[in-house]
């Protein structure tokens, strides 16, 4: 278990310029004012799967505000962390009004009800809500329960298989990239295993034990990055369970062969009123085969994948048998089968 680092000098200064130039950009209220509950946030390990869902989402609801990655975008570009990746954040409970973060999210709102042209609504004399914001993103995951609680947004967690993330992730920018690599030494801090996983604490530090004394280099990092991307999916599904009515999980698993599973998820992520949208989302992205009542969905989802490039044999097997023998996965036929894809 390691000790919270304070913050450092450097990025207090960072944070002070910053706040400085985005009153100079905007106003000095800017961040402040914006209605978190306006806010529908879908987060997840970036990969093709969170990528595919978006826009399952933004082609069933073309009036919808969708913004992908709306922290790397911003203006002025904010700095979270010393490390490469400047987004990466530990873990936090709570944010003070005033962090970045907060108000990022926050003018986010503002921009999207400032847009909202109200003439139309009325000339048209129907009664439907503004267009929904809805962000992707997949950078700060740690600060993911601050968020919740300080801006009460609704948000949708993709969760899906940690070796497939992770062989996205090192196939598309190789074994050497900074992103999760702060969130690996952040998910082994005392405040975050105490919050997620104080009843599984000793399994935990006993995997982290077995990774670190791999013998090489290239292996430890392999298997800390994908034993990060599922504490982070456990976090996911420990938030949705503590706050259920802001929160809910899409696992891949679930709804790949079932679309109709992800409907509750939507109307509770869209609002109690959604219903419709839920409906219009599941009848765009899939379709119903002649005499059967069951829906598959009209593309294959891209998670479904026949070969590893990046990862070794030898890693996807110890990587499964860390997470099975630890309880972060519970499918032991699912490590059978993906040990034979890979044998062959």
């Amino acid at each position: 278990m390691k000790k919270i680092p304070k913050q450092s000098k450097r990025l207090r200064i960072n944070r002070y310029l910053w706040n400085r130039r985005i009153n100079q950009k905007y106003m000095p209220h800017a961040g402040y004012m914006g209605n978190g509950t306006d806010i529908h946030l879908i987060l997840g390990v970036n990969g093709t799967g969170i990528n595919h869902l978006t826009q399952l989402l933004s082609q069933s609801l073309p009036n919808s505000h969708f913004i992908h990655n709306p922290l790397e975008k911003f203006e002025p570009k904010l700095t979270l962390s010393t490390h490469d990746d400047r987004l990466a954040i530990p873990y936090h409970k709570e944010l003070t009004a005033d962090h970045p973060l907060n108000r990022i999210y926050r003018i986010y709102a503002e921009n999207n009800l400032a847009d909202t042209d109200y003439n139309s609504l009325l000339m048209e004399n129907k009664k439907r809500p503004r267009a929904l914001l809805i962000l992707k993103e997949t950078h700060g995951l740690l600060a993911t329960e601050a968020l919740l609680r300080e801006l009460q947004c609704h948000a949708l967690f993709y969760v899906s298989d940690p070796i497939i993330l992770a062989e996205q992730i090192f196939s598309r920018e190789g074994l050497n990239t900074p992103y999760l690599d702060l969130e690996s030494e952040a998910v082994m801090e005392s405040r975050f295993l105490k919050r997620f996983l104080s009843h599984d604490l000793r399994a935990i530090l006993h995997a982290y034990k077995l990774i670190q004394r791999l013998s090489s280099r290239r292996q430890r990092r392999v298997q800390m990055k994908i034993f990060t991307i599922a504490l982070i999916q456990h976090m996911f599904r420990m938030l949705a369970a503590r706050y259920p009515e802001l929160a809910s999980v899409v696992d891949f698993d679930c709804i790949e062969n079932d679309p109709k599973r992800l409907q509750f998820t939507l109307v509770n992520w869209l609002g109690t009123n959604s219903l419709e949208h839920s409906e219009r989302i599941l009848n765009t992205a899939t379709f119903k085969p002649d005499g059967q009542v069951s829906r598959r969905w009209t593309r294959s989802w891209p998670e479904t994948i026949n070969a590893f490039e990046a990862l070794s044999a030898k890693d996807v097997s110890l990587a499964y048998q860390i997470l099975i023998d630890h309880e972060l996965m519970r499918d032991e036929g699912k490590r059978k089968t993906w040990d034979e894809r890979v044998a062959v």
